[in-house]
């Protein structure tokens, strides 16, 4: 039996396994028929998961526990059973506050941050409007780590800056025009603003954290309980489509996403996020689509750090009842890859590959570090 479901999805490069699952047949291959729906912004995504308009899809990794901490749009909860890799966003910066921020090539993220300080001083000296940043969506990765990498240079990011939400697709002609200081999006759009002279990449997801949690696959959780074998048939898809792009040649997976019905840009952005100067973007499905827990409530923590919820939650419930490892151990268990031993870990604190517990064989994680020495211990 065929189930048919309705996948939406950003046009982004780190969307790959979800484009690659019907690019290279995998879902069929699961019994799953799937139309894939292409997705303007968060929002569009978010409300039509409301309305069961689609069963799944490529969402913000904070998304689902947004919705789980009352926040936003609560109709409908969202699950998580697997994360979408790591990593592939930028900051781009006009070429005006890269001048500022950037004194030669051994200057470090932190040393930006607090050059960023020196320039909100004068311009305020001068009587001069505030430093706009812009991200895609307030519940987002991209909004945390603008902030927390402007907190680690003594600026408080509520009073000395201002934030505006606009579609990736957008900030480019913003930066340009002068409208904005500088963006977080997810790649190609930083690089495609870089090639366009419209803007200078200052930094990627690696430098602030080698080994970033950035999507996760959503599934509505009626659909899920509905189609309980389906879940897991969608995981082992994906899974499958990592396994791919692990092996790949990064030449054949942009050339995939490049199509103009998936993320549609320029092959040349595409291939320079994807290399070694890119966005850093991790596919492993061994190391970066296990939905970590320790992750979720890092998260949680950045919506109380930031004002955006209270510190009156059951964190943990919250977190176990939206992540789901146990459906990627079901999945996973599968097709034969190594099923960590513990829900959570320590993020942060590893500057080189580690071992982490897992069975039947450990497995050698990447570098696990934030750029500021922060560890987070969620236990």
């Amino acid at each position: 039996m065929v189930l048919s479901l309705k996948i939406g999805f950003s046009p982004l490069n780190d969307s790959a396994l979800v484009l690659l699952g019907e690019a290279l047949g995998y879902y069929s291959a699961e019994g799953l028929d799937v139309t894939l729906s292409r997705e303007a912004n968060w929002s569009n995504i978010r409300d039509k998961m409301s309305y069961g308009l689609l069963d799944a899809a490529h969402v913000l990794a904070p998304m689902p526990l947004s919705r789980g901490l009352g926040l936003g749009p609560t109709l409908g909860k969202i699950i998580a059973p697997m994360a979408l890799g790591a990593n592939g966003n930028s900051v781009v910066v006009s070429p005006h506050l890269m001048t500022a921020l950037i004194h030669d090539d051994k200057t470090k993220l932190l040393d930006t941050a607090r050059a960023l300080r020196d320039e909100i001083s004068r311009r305020r000296a001068a009587n001069a409007p505030k430093v706009v940043l812009a991200m895609p969506f307030a519940y987002s990765p991209h909004h945390f780590v603008l902030r927390h990498w402007v907190a680690a240079g003594g600026i408080d990011p509520d009073r000395q800056v201002q934030w505006v939400v606009l579609p990736p697709s957008r900030m480019a002609d913003a930066l340009r025009d002068g409208v904005i200081d500088g963006f977080c999006s997810g790649s190609p759009w930083p690089q495609m603003a870089q090639l366009n002279g419209d803007g200078q990449v200052l930094f990627s997801d690696p430098d602030f954290w080698t080994l970033k949690p950035e999507k996760v696959l959503g599934v509505r959780e009626p659909w899920a309980n509905e189609n309980p074998d389906g879940v897991i048939s969608l995981v082992r898809a994906l899974l499958k489509a990592a396994q791919w792009a692990k092996a790949a040649d990064t030449a054949d997976l942009a050339k995939i996403l490049a199509q103009p019905g998936y993320v549609g840009a320029p092959l040349e952005a595409i291939e320079l996020a994807l290399s070694s100067e890119g966005a850093g973007l991790l596919l492993d499905p061994q190391t970066t689509t296990f939905p970590w827990i320790s992750h979720a409530k890092w998260f949680m923590g950045q919506f109380v750090r930031w004002g955006l919820t209270t510190p009156e939650h059951d964190f943990d419930t919250i977190a176990r009842q939206i992540y789901r490892p146990d459906l990627w151990r079901q999945a996973a268990a599968s097709l034969g890859l190594d099923i960590p031993t513990t829900d959570e870990k320590t993020e942060g604190g590893e500057p080189v590959p580690w071992t982490l517990d897992a069975s039947p064989n450990p497995i050698l994680m990447p570098a696990n570090e934030l750029f500021d020495g922060g560890i987070f211990r969620s236990a």
